[in-house]
């Protein structure tokens, strides 16, 4: 029977990146579920200047670096069609000293960077085999497959995505909550300068954006009602491209969809527990909510760079790796727990008429418009940008 110090279920960003940062450290790493082939599904993700500086120690900032577009600046356009109106807010970076709020990268690419450097990282051995379920076993776990064969590993880590067979064989509850909503996915070519702005326009179905992703190309994220978002992927992908050119008034010109079009069903899904024994969860494994603010595939990260460094600490001090997960856990829940709460009650507040929330929504933005320390506060907690730009120690 084959055995590792940590077994990874899940060959995405977050297990990738878990599995080069756990390997880089001498640990023995088994991952299972890594990509055979990676498809452009034409998502992409926009990645805070921290996920950045994380990827970054592991070698691999300066292949993402060369793939991403900057997001100097988010754009938010009231077109609820609401009696009280928010006022057009347009937040910069610069006025948090930093250069950009993030760089939006295509999920494509950054598997593609993430699964080079792991064929290259030694101690890391990846593996398309699917996991099946474990029994604890001493001061292990033992995995069976679903081709039947076995692994013994000293912690197992879930990063298998919001349907997690992991969390499931773990047995961790978790809480979910569908929303009325599907996200379109693409990416569009058009005329127009987005002039690395992120543009947001505030509809009653939720948010339609686009995010800079290169020189006259944006990626769009338009969610809407699951019977229009049907209604839409029927569509030619000429006419779905006057759609989307009328949608957004032709604030860049006519568009032409250049990538695949995915869909995905929006929902808030948000385990009870990061651990259990020696079972621990990362990633939309653990949190899974819509793409609002850009926080899903940073709050993973943040998830991988606390277990990572807490896996590390407990290797290098002797102790039972296990030591390592209820540190990881309270690292975690809090600020887990705060940005999924935080997603949802913007979500609804912005799908729900009503009259009330309407005001206040209006107000909240009309005084981050004109109140500059609450706009820059803002700015610092929803990009995880340390006061006055200072950087975190390493």
């Amino acid at each position: 029977m084959s055995r590792s110090d940590v077994t990874i279920v899940g060959g995405g960003a977050a297990g990738l990146s878990a599995a080069l940062g756990l390997a880089q450290a001498g640990l023995s790493v088994h991952l299972l579920g890594a990509p055979t082939t990676i498809r452009d599904d034409g998502r992409s993700a926009a990645l805070f200047q921290t996920s950045l500086d994380f990827l970054a120690g592991l070698g691999i900032g300066p292949a993402l670096q060369d793939k991403a577009a900057a997001l100097r600046a988010i754009r938010i356009v009231d077109l609820t069609g609401g009696l009280v109106r928010a006022p057009t807010t347009t937040f910069r970076a610069l006025e948090i000293g930093q250069e950009a709020f993030g760089w939006n990268i295509a999920n494509a690419d950054i598997l593609a960077v993430m699964m080079e450097a792991a064929r290259q990282t030694p101690g890391l051995t990846l593996s398309d085999a699917q996991f099946r379920s474990f029994t604890a076993a001493g001061n292990g776990v033992i995995l069976e497959r679903e081709d039947g064969s076995r692994h013994e590993s000293r912690l197992l880590i879930g990063a298998d995505g919001q349907n997690s067979r992991t969390r499931e064989a773990a047995g961790i509850a978790f809480r979910t909550k569908d929303y009325p909503q599907t996200a379109l996915t693409c990416r569009l070519r058009h005329p127009g300068d987005h002039e690395d702005i992120s543009t947001e326009f505030h509809t009653r179905e939720g948010p339609f954006t686009f995010v800079p992703s290169g020189d006259g190309i944006s990626a769009l994220v338009w969610i809407m009602r699951p019977d229009k978002a049907e209604s839409m992927l029927a569509l030619p992908r000429e006419r779905l491209a006057e759609r989307i050119t009328r949608q957004s008034s032709s604030f860049l010109g006519p568009v032409e969809i250049i990538s695949a079009i995915g869909a995905v069903p929006m929902r808030k899904r948000v385990a009870d527990r990061l651990v259990s024994g020696r079972v621990a969860l990362i990633g939309e494994a653990a949190h899974a909510f819509p793409p609002i603010g850009a926080q899903g595939l940073n709050l993973g990260l943040k998830d991988v760079e606390s277990l990572v460094r807490r896996v590390i600490a407990a290797h290098r001090e002797g102790a039972d790796l296990a030591a390592a997960l209820p540190l990881y856990a309270q690292d975690r829940k809090l600020d887990m727990d705060m940005r999924s709460t935080g997603v949802d009650l913007m979500n609804s507040a912005l799908i729900a008429d009503f009259l009330p929330l309407d005001i206040t929504r209006a107000l909240a933005l009309t005084a981050l418009k004109q109140i500059a320390p609450l706009r820059q506060l803002a700015m610092r907690i929803g990009s995880w940008t340390p006061p006055f730009g200072q950087r975190r120690s390493a």
